[in-house]
């Protein structure tokens, strides 16, 4: 069984991959009721696939893991995390919060995907080039993954990236204290039609229209910024930081 979560589509796409390679099926955790049910029955192995926010797991991530039942025979379990460019520590928090529960983390990968983080001066997606190369390597990548994981290897192979412990340690509080939330997204009301895209797509239910026909945040956003890239009119901001940058394409 494999797990994942997606806010624009990255992880998606490689545990669609990874799951027809290994022949178990991929479920969306957003889904968590049958997530749960389905993880009560599963002995063999269970994968996580998600994207590294700020060197670190999706809150998401991190609540779904804490309703995971306690179990008495140990899977083989493993983590693919998506990254624009490394992921710090990413899997020592995931291992952690696992251990809490009972559960154990035998390997850990990660993968290059296309930059979708724009919030912060000099973040920006990246150049067409730049994207088909990373998805290029990135399928390959998955294969050999995939062959890991069929032999239940406990192994690491990860783009830690430098200064690694500072962005996850230090850096990582600090960013999800300041910058994992919704009060900094603000809808040009000049450019949005009302289309209600943004609200019908949000993976955690966060958004809603109000009586103008705008969208307005519930307040407990994970930060994947699936609202941001979705629109069709490129109305959705986040404070002054994504004015001019780019939006990469999600197939919904």
């Amino acid at each position: 069984m494999l797990y994942f979560f997606s806010g624009t589509g990255n992880s998606k796409q490689v545990a669609q991959k990874l799951a027809a390679i290994l022949n178990t099926q991929a479920i969306d955790i957003c889904h968590t009721a049958a997530a749960l049910e389905a993880l009560k029955n599963e002995n063999e192995a269970v994968g996580w696939v998600f994207p590294v926010y700020a060197w670190g797991i999706p809150k998401v991530v991190d609540e779904f893991i804490k309703k995971l039942p306690t179990i008495n025979a140990q899977p083989y379990t493993y983590a693919v995390m998506t990254c624009g460019d490394d992921v710090g520590y990413a899997d020592c928090i995931l291992e952690h919060a696992l251990q809490a529960k009972g559960w154990q983390l035998h390997a850990a990968f990660s993968v290059q995907m296309r930059n979708t983080y724009v919030c912060l001066p000099g973040f920006d997606i990246d150049s067409a080039e730049v994207e088909s190369k990373k998805t290029t390597a990135a399928h390959k990548q998955i294969e050999q993954i995939a062959d890991f994981i069929k032999n239940k290897s406990a192994t690491t192979k990860l783009t830690r990236g430098s200064m690694a412990w500072l962005k996850t340690y230090v850096l990582r509080p600090a960013f999800n204290a300041l910058l994992t939330t919704d009060r900094h997204f603000r809808v040009n009301t000049d450019l949005c039609t009302g289309c209600g895209l943004c609200a019908k797509q949000c993976p955690l239910g966060n958004m809603e229209l109000d009586h103008t026909q705008h969208p307005r945040w519930k307040g407990h956003c994970t930060g994947c910024l699936h609202c941001y890239h979705i629109c069709p009119k490129h109305a959705i901001e986040y404070g002054k930081f994504t004015r001019k940058k780019g939006q990469v394409k999600i197939n919904v």
